[in-house]
């Protein structure tokens, strides 16, 4: 990942030795915020699964937790949940972290059962896990990072009071906080101002443009793969220049390109991505055309027995039942999210499928009342299948609101006895809280 040649690595570089620079010789420093811009977060996505595998380069040991934060009253509970069932599901890290002299022994028992119990000061209890886990490093003298990235951010407020709680506790030896903030809103400015003796606020110049037109630039110019990378940039560089006569001479020699190689997965990625483009100038004739075609050749890579092909089908539904919607053809819209929704579900991304649903019942609420609660309840039905596992982090608890809102008595109290078991007695009070914030919502993705 170190390597010279490859921009992206140079940029994690820049990320690392910005720790190594300006955290690691502070032994003061427990809370570490990152200020970034939005589309960069992969960038340091990728920065923390780097360190968080062998290849790292910090000396201190991150944790990665992408726990969504819905309140401070149930973070910590979630925080822990989730790291013991990383911990036990990740034999690599525990080998990692241990050899064969020695046992990682941090009580795991223990958090486990206190995880059961209903009621606890989970913040103490987060704190304490944090200490125990940093004792039994094999090298007590190496920092404890918990990195916290969460997908989605309900309350950034609320956010804010919970770690500011934590820090007033005051966070164990040894141990650190890592968080990120987005440059423009500046949300967890007050933190840094209020905790300056142990927060460290760092924000890092990278050129990520450049560094992905030097990748797309790099490799042999004659490989089909490269010209097509080459043309993917050229396309979303026009596109940023609202130049419509570029977009299609570059559109038009990706799929030159990637017809020639005879690869039919790759013929209709260039067919999708084209057709995206010309989303902004409204050019729907032309665009409809290309899904159509792009839609006929992932057919027949799919008849062909290649699964790679899946994302791209769902891909060309879903800019198909954009560009009915964009042209008021609500209807055809619902359709098409429909059957990309049942594709979703066919190949087994159970989240993505129903969170297609309620795009498409939402979609059609207004215009035809009957149709929306057909498509309703065929969301709600569908994802009452769904293991459980894969609905606490699913648009279930937005899907079984609005069927217990659309739906009659005997049916809304079999509703609140399923979402009970699932998200506990508190589930409509928990969505018309995330209703109320959504306005103050953020997400890293």
């Amino acid at each position: 990942m170190n390597s010279e040649h490859n921009p992206v690595a140079l940029l994690v570089g820049q990320l690392q030795n910005a720790w190594q620079r300006q955290v690691v010789p502070d032994e003061q420093i427990q809370w570490v915020r990152w200020i970034i811009k939005p589309e960069q977060a992969r960038l340091y996505e990728g920065f923390l699964k780097l360190e968080s595998t062998e290849h790292g380069a910090i000396p201190d040991i991150p944790v990665v937790l992408l726990t969504p934060f819905e309140d401070s009253k149930r973070h910590s509970r979630a925080l822990i949940h989730d790291w013991v069932s990383n911990y036990e599901e990740d034999q690599k890290t525990k080998d990692r972290l241990t050899n064969d002299a020695m046992t990682l022994e941090w009580d795991l028992p223990y958090f486990k059962q206190k995880l059961k119990e209903e009621s606890g000061d989970f913040n103490q209890l987060l704190l304490e896990l944090l200490k125990k886990f940093q004792r039994a490093l094999p090298d007590t003298r190496r920092h404890l990072v918990l990195c916290l990235f969460p997908y989605t951010i309900q309350a950034v407020e609320d956010y804010r009071n919970w770690m500011e709680t934590l820090l007033a506790i005051g966070l164990p030896q040894k141990t650190r906080l890592m968080v990120f903030d987005q440059v423009e809103q500046n949300y967890f400015e007050p933190l840094q101002a209020k905790y300056k003796t142990i927060a460290k606020s760092l924000a890092v110049t990278l050129d990520l443009d450049g560094a992905m037109q030097k990748l797309a630039r790099s490799g042999d110019p004659n490989d089909p793969e490269v010209q097509f990378r080459q043309c993917m940039l050229e396309m979303g560089n026009s596109a940023a220049k609202n130049n419509r006569k570029r977009l299609h001479h570059w559109g038009e020699k990706g799929l030159e390109v990637t017809q020639k190689t005879g690869n039919k997965t790759a013929f209709a990625t260039a067919h999708a991505v084209y057709a995206g483009m010309l989303f902004q100038f409204k050019e729907y004739d032309t665009l409809d055309r290309l899904l159509k075609r792009g839609l006929s050749i992932s057919k027949q890579a799919k008849q062909a027995g290649d699964e790679t092909i899946n994302a791209i089908l769902l891909q060309i539904y879903g800019y198909m039942a954009a560009s009915a919607h964009h042209q008021k053809d609500i209807d055809k819209a619902t359709d098409l999210f429909c059957k990309q929704a049942e594709m979703a579900a066919t190949f087994g991304m159970g989240q993505q499928a129903l969170s297609i649903y309620c795009t498409a019942y939402t979609l059609i609420q207004k215009k035809n009342p009957n149709r929306y609660n057909k498509v309703l309840k065929m969301a709600y039905t569908y994802g009452k299948g769904l293991p459980v596992e894969t609905l606490r982090s699913s648009a279930m608890l937005q899907v079984a609101w609005d069927y217990y809102n659309a739906t009659e008595t005997d049916i809304q109290k079999k509703i609140d006895a399923f979402m009970k078991e699932l998200e506990g007695k508190a589930w409509k009070e928990k969505i018309a809280s995330q209703e109320q914030a959504v306005k103050a919502g953020i997400s890293l993705t």
